[in-house]
């Protein structure tokens, strides 16, 4: 097995021991293998359709949801479902439900990425 070296700030590194501790990972190493596998995955076709999850903080940027929601909202044609929930304090989960078709899926996960107050976006298939 190759060995690599990575940085990291020292939050992640605190939320990278937590997840480890949390998901029973017996270490870092397996813990990353585990997210990188995740990662190369979200590109399998599923049954036609993608889910993007998206963790706002609209404490952070007091408009963020409305940008999501807006961004969401110009990809109607691939557009299946959406659903918006605030979870704590300022942090809010959305998620839009599209079609598997083209890259448009990809366009929009992107640009809610680049979002101010984003703090994670996941995309699967399903």
């Amino acid at each position: 097995m190759a060995i690599i070296s990575v940085s990291i700030p020292d939050d992640q590194l605190k939320l990278l021991d937590k997840v480890v501790e949390e998901k029973g990972f017996s270490s870092r190493s397996e813990a990353v293998r585990h997210a990188l596998l995740n990662l190369a995955q979200q590109g399998d076709e599923g049954g036609g359709l993608r889910i993007i999850i998206v963790l706002s903080d609209h404490e952070e940027a007091p408009y963020v949801d409305r940008n999501i929601i807006g961004l969401i909202h110009g990809y109607m044609d691939e557009l299946k479902g959406l659903y918006h929930q605030i979870v704590d304090g300022g942090l809010c989960i959305t998620i839009a439900i599209t079609r598997d078709s083209g890259d448009e899926w990809r366009i929009l996960a992107r640009k809610i990425r680049k979002l101010r107050g984003v703090k994670n976006v996941v995309v699967t298939s399903i």
